[in-house]
């Protein structure tokens, strides 16, 4: 672990609810830095992931692959997002590339290292599980009202169509 670690985790809001507090130093000791070049896949869709990543410095560009293997952007995210907090709790595949727009620095913890410093300090795991949930729910509703948008223009253009 680099000193910079907990300051950089202080940055991200997800984790600011432990600045100062000595579960921050530990959480920190359990993660990696890692930088990316610009135009770098930090993550790619389909793969088996088991870390996650909180932007420390520069912007990441969320993809989606289409049925037919087009790619199109998501979001744009900055410094302070994260990304692939679906792996601390899941085996599943990735749902998306992510790509480095500029150079990028991460701070990453695996899995692994996520559930033993819950393990050890159970309130300050359960409260970073608890954001996190909350920002994934925050975004499946979205999800929901995007899904709901497109069946809606979907049918106005289906109906368009066959009263033309």
């Amino acid at each position: 672990m680099t000193a910079a670690i907990p300051a950089d985790l202080e940055s991200s809001p997800l984790f600011a609810p432990l600045a100062g507090r000595p579960e921050l130093v530990e959480l920190a000791h359990a993660c990696e830095l890692h930088r990316a070049t610009a135009g770098e896949v930090v993550v790619s869709e389909g793969t088996e992931g088991d870390t996650m990543y909180v932007i420390i410095r520069g912007r990441v560009r969320v993809e989606k692959r289409t049925p037919s293997h087009d790619t199109y952007t998501v979001t744009f995210l900055e410094a302070g997002s994260f990304f692939g907090e679906v792996a601390l709790f899941s085996r599943d595949r990735r749902s998306a590339t992510c790509v480095a727009e500029s150079e990028c620095d991460f701070v990453v913890i695996s899995r692994e290292r996520f559930e033993a410093f819950g393990d050890r300090y159970a309130q300050a795991g359960l409260l970073l599980t608890r954001r996190i949930a909350s920002h994934l729910a925050a975004r499946l509703l979205s999800a929901n009202d995007d899904i709901i948008t497109l069946f809606s223009a979907l049918v106005e253009e289906i109906e368009g169509s066959v009263l033309r």
